[in-house]
């Protein structure tokens, strides 16, 4: 079988190319440009804003459930006298 010379030829280096010594500065870059700091801030405010409305509405749902299970059992206790 004859082989190609052309097709045994090495591809010339790439400065550029993703490999196992850039991944970690290429991750990095792209994730810098994508997101500066001050919008990974806000993201977080926002966050921890929905958090803490959903912590009180879940509280004051549990102290409806309190206030009505307890209006129920005086109003049993009324009815059964």
């Amino acid at each position: 079988m004859n082989t190609n010379t052309h097709a045994l030829r090495s591809a010339p280096e790439d400065n550029f190319v993703i490999n196992e010594a850039t991944r970690h500065q290429y991750y990095s870059t792209m994730q810098a440009e994508a997101c500066d700091e001050d919008m990974l801030d806000a993201a977080l405010n926002r966050r921890q804003a929905r958090a803490m409305m959903a912590k009180r509405s879940h509280r004051r749902l549990h102290v409806w459930l309190v206030l009505l299970s307890l209006g129920a059992l005086a109003g049993l206790v009324w009815a059964l006298n």
